[in-house]
């Protein structure tokens, strides 16, 4: 079987949804539906700081370094997967119920340039969501389209009239 079905036709769409993306939901719908945050890398602060501060403490390029590295980069390493796995759990959910999904744009390398912000920013990691989910929607042949959001309660061109 084809792994890569063609999309759905646009006269042939009968569900669709606008997907805002924040940091204290990780989603909101236009529908009303929310999903929260899990804070992954929050959660993994502090024992990430304690495994590091024990690398502080070790020769540098000695074997124990080395170990303790190691434990620091499987941190990292399950941090990421987690993030991931929730990723793919939320787009399958959102590919199985609708059949075009609206997307708002954002520069998150800009956003992320706010210095108090910018650690939620990627811990969220809209961007890799958004990938997810086109290639979620891609395997399904459900339409994502991305850019000016419809659903949005106030349009960016407002914003360019101040």
């Amino acid at each position: 079987m084809n792994q890569f079905l063609s999309l759905i036709p646009t006269n042939n769409i009968k569900t669709a949804v606008g997907i805002d993306v924040g940091l204290k939901e990780f989603i909101t719908t236009n529908t009303g539906e929310t999903v929260s945050v899990p804070k992954l890398y929050r959660k993994s602060q502090s024992n990430l700081a304690r495994k590091q501060k024990k690398a502080a403490r070790k020769e540098i390029g000695s074997n124990n370094w080395r170990v303790v590295q190691n434990k620091i980069a499987r941190l990292h390493q399950h941090i990421a997967r987690q993030r991931e796995y929730f990723h793919y759990k939320t787009a399958h959910k959102l590919v199985k119920e609708y059949d075009l999904i609206a997307v708002e744009n954002l520069n998150i390398r800009g956003l992320a340039k706010n210095t108090k912000l910018s650690k939620s920013i990627y811990d969220v990691a809209w961007g890799n969501f958004i990938e997810k989910l086109n290639a979620v929607a891609a395997v399904r042949g459900v339409h994502v389209s991305r850019g000016e959001w419809p659903f949005a309660r106030t349009s960016s061109s407002y914003f360019s009239k101040l």
